[in-house]
């Protein structure tokens, strides 16, 4: 687990610095790529799916179920990198079926308070884990101010 409160706009050599997320409280990521990247006061977080932290496996239930798994894993990584889902601006929403957004979206909206994140939903073919929600991705969330 690294220690995400101390992330800050420094520079280095005139380049943005790029702070790395990891946090146990949401599944790990692949090794070619990071749970988050907070650079400049935003943090960009990879696409989540409805996987236990704990057991590292699809959560049981339906569209609604792994839609909130994917949000609260989505929320540690936030948190961990000092921010909440208070302060998302953009999420990218990938579905296996279009069929499914309306009892997505009945889920997603208890997650945001107004005004609500811009957001795109997008259909996505995929035979992976056998999705219903497909992957949600917060592309741009502002760090607290006390974490800059």
């Amino acid at each position: 687990m690294t220690d995400s409160s101390q992330a800050s706009s420094a520079t280095v050599r005139g380049q943005p610095m790029r702070k790395a997320i990891l946090t146990d409280k949401a599944p790990p990521p692949l090794p070619f790529y990071s749970q988050a990247i907070v650079c400049n006061g935003m943090v960009y977080c990879s696409g989540n799916i409805g996987i236990s932290p704990v057991t590292k496996q699809l959560i049981d239930g339906g569209i609604g179920d792994r839609t909130a798994q994917a949000i609260n894993n989505l929320s540690a990584i936030l948190e961990e990198a000092g921010s909440s889902l208070r302060n998302v601006v953009k999420v990218n929403i990938f579905l296996s079926d279009m069929v499914n957004f309306a009892a997505m979206n009945r889920v997603y909206e208890r997650f945001f308070d107004d005004p609500k994140p811009v957001s795109m939903s997008f259909p996505r073919t995929t035979t992976e884990w056998n999705l219903l929600t497909g992957r949600f991705s917060v592309a741009l969330a502002l760090q607290s101010q006390s974490s800059q």
